[in-house]
């Protein structure tokens, strides 16, 4: 929360891989790949990372390989809140919006003295935005009002990169054909809402609405707890589209929670399917998934067997989970 323009900074100099929250993820939720973001005080909130859900020492051993990186990005009330104390940049939407295309100027500058050669003064913030720019680093937006959104679209048409997902997203349901056309995903709670004034025109139907309009829509968890039961969620939002008569076969649904979500990440010809070729990221489930009673029996990653809820050595735990050995402990 130092500055609303921090898109030098990474997440995975940040990951502390002896998280407890990796395991459980696994051995609850079924997740075999996760991303994770910075921010979300900045409208620039830095570079994301894409990680395999696997033990090891440093985050380059779980850093999922050919994943390229993200740029997270936030719109709305988080960026003005943050820097809104008077006099200060950003303090209302309309700042938040100038911030953003002067800060791209300077991308499209940096960018383009790149491209014809000529000298320039390494700076690490403008690395990542012409990553952007050269569409080898994808857009993650932070962004809850569908009037926002369809801002930052012109803002990025304006500038030429692409914007790949909105995250949160609680309108999208207002404009799912616009997300259609742009070919955006949109990374949604089931129904989750209500907790600031950006938050509130939500409803129960925003996922299946957003899937009816033929836009990529995800289930996601932006959560400790709620990465453990992504499918839960999913669950929820399939039954409230059906209440309404979207009806969406369960198989389908499941594609909230593994094609589109790997579509977004750029790693969808590596995983998110069960295809020839494709990288064996498998949960075998104790029953139907979609159900509140189910917990994964089984998750391999790349093929080798990462969870085994009937066999105690399989089941993971943190060094940091083992504690320190009490003075009693001490032989």
């Amino acid at each position: 929360m130092t500055n609303a323009v921090r898109p030098e900074v990474w997440a995975e100099h940040s990951v502390w891989p002896q998280d407890p929250g990796f395991s459980r993820a696994l051995a609850n939720g079924g997740v075999t790949a996760l991303q994770i973001l910075p921010g979300s005080a900045n409208l620039f909130g830095g570079r994301s990372v894409t990680l395999k859900n696997v033990y090891a020492n440093t985050v380059q051993g779980m850093k999922f390989p050919g994943a390229p990186y993200g740029l997270k990005m936030a719109c709305g009330e988080n960026p003005k809140r943050t820097y809104g104390g008077r006099g200060q940049m950003p303090q209302t939407r309309m700042g938040n919006m100038a911030v953003n295309r002067a800060t791209w100027i300077r991308a499209v500058d940096y960018k383009r003295k790149l491209d014809k050669g000529e000298t320039v003064t390494r700076d690490l913030q403008m690395e990542t935005l012409a990553g952007v720019l050269s569409g080898e680093i994808l857009v993650h937006n932070h962004c809850y009002r569908a009037d926002e959104m369809a801002q930052v679209i012109d803002m990025a048409k304006e500038f030429g990169y692409k914007v790949t997902a909105f995250h949160h997203a609680v309108e999208a349901y207002k404009i799912a054909p616009l997300l259609k056309e742009n070919d955006i995903c949109s990374a949604m709670w089931a129904d989750w809402w209500g907790f600031k004034m950006e938050a509130y025109d939500a409803i129960n139907e925003n996922i299946p609405l957003v899937h009816k309009a033929g836009a990529c829509a995800i289930v996601h968890s932006d959560d400790a707890n709620g990465i453990q039961r992504l499918n839960q969620e999913a669950a929820k939002a399939l039954a409230d589209g059906r209440r309404v008569g979207i009806n969406i076969p369960d198989e389908v649904a499941w594609t909230w929670l593994s094609f589109n979500p790997a579509k977004a990440l750029g790693i969808a010809d590596k995983t998110g399917s069960l295809k020839p070729g494709k990288m064996a990221d498998v949960v075998l489930w104790n029953g139907n998934p979609l159900s509140v009673y189910t917990r994964p029996e089984k998750v391999w990653v790349d093929g080798a067997l990462m969870f085994d809820a009937k066999d105690p050595k399989r089941r993971p735990v943190s060094d940091f989970e083992l504690g320190q050995p009490g003075e009693g402990d001490v032989k």
